[in-house]
């Protein structure tokens, strides 16, 4: 059998900039997935094929001025704007299937970014908002939760994906623990000036040091439903539970011993069996797009949680179990 290709899909904005996804459909579609990613789409056919196994058309997309997509990339400036005018052209093209937004990381915070958007636009395509160890804003990203900067990180993210159209190769170990060092001694900005960045990139990197945290319950006050998946060695963790337990409508909260990796992060062949064995993170997610009426697989465990504002479900380590709680992370 010739395995199901995707489609060129495009979008325009209103100001002439098209962002370019692909298109995965599937027969009899109960819904549209919407994944935008700073981190090329053409990689993420695995998860697209997933998605329409599961009965969703699925579009990934590449961001603004990222890989594919026209206009110029400024990490978490445009997700609000360019989110919302895409979910309008989708509810067009597809008015009748209701629209999940799913991301991890960077991505996540474009879910959610254009969940308001559509809610500020008055579209109500948005049946749920998936998020996987969101990495929620500039400051989110750039200190801890104690304050402390996360300077090595940053640096490295910014290299790699902050700057250009493309991913750039990361740096050494040792050149990272050099631009580090930097860094220390002359501040994040100053430093960053003798790293070959263009103006563009600096005013960028500088705008990144300047930002305030978000106020999630004020930013987010949306009537769809959230499942935010974290991990307790994330370093996002903290903010992850924060936008779970203010998070306005429904909202469930799924962590375990992992880190940003999520299952990829259990080394150990035999626990990452017993993981898939519990059902792993996407049977967490079957069964709480079923207890949502969106296509999935129903689980028992769905049930108590019906009525509740905010659960969670944590993974036992030792025992591969997962256990179910009516209450906020």
């Amino acid at each position: 059998m010739t395995p199901v290709q995707p489609r060129e899909h495009v979008c325009r904005m209103r100001d002439g900039t098209e962002l370019r996804g692909q298109f995965w459909e599937c027969t009899a579609p109960a819904g549209l997935v919407v994944i935008r990613t700073p981190y090329d789409a053409r990689q993420h056919a695995a998860t697209a094929r997933s998605w329409s196994a599961r009965g969703y058309h699925c579009l990934i997309q590449d961001v603004r001025g990222r890989y594919r997509s026209g206009g110029d990339w400024a990490p978490y400036q445009h997700e609000e704007d360019d989110g919302g005018q895409v979910l309008a052209q989708l509810g067009r093209e597809h008015p009748r299937l209701p629209i999940v937004l799913f991301g991890a990381s960077y991505a996540a915070h474009a879910a959610l970014e254009a969940a308001r958007g559509a809610a500020h636009a008055g579209s109500g395509t948005v049946a749920a908002v998936i998020v996987l160890v969101p990495a929620l804003g500039l400051a989110e990203t750039a200190w801890d939760s104690s304050g402390t900067p996360q300077i090595w990180h940053r640096i490295g993210w910014w290299h790699e994906h902050g700057r250009t159209r493309y991913a750039q190769n990361p740096l050494s170990t040792a050149e990272l623990a050099r631009r580090t060092a930097q860094a220390g001694n002359a501040g994040v900005v100053d430093a960053a000036k003798n790293w070959g960045w263009t103006p563009h990139a600096l005013a960028q990197w500088q705008r990144l040091w300047q930002a305030e945290r978000i106020d999630l319950a004020a930013r987010y006050p949306l009537d769809v439903p959230l499942l935010v998946i974290s991990g307790e060695d994330d370093f996002f963790d903290n903010d992850a539970r924060r936008l779970a337990r203010t998070w306005t409508a429904a909202s469930h909260f799924v962590t375990g011993p992992w880190g940003h990796g999520l299952a990829g992060d259990i080394a150990d062949p035999e626990l990452r069996s017993r993981f898939r064995a519990a059902g792993g993170l996407g049977g967490i997610i079957e069964a709480w797009l079923a207890a949502h009426d969106l296509p999935g697989t129903a689980a028992a465990w769905t049930e108590p949680l019906r009525c509740v504002p905010h659960s969670r479900s944590t993974l036992d380590p030792a025992e591969m179990a997962w256990r179910h709680e009516r209450t906020a992370p």
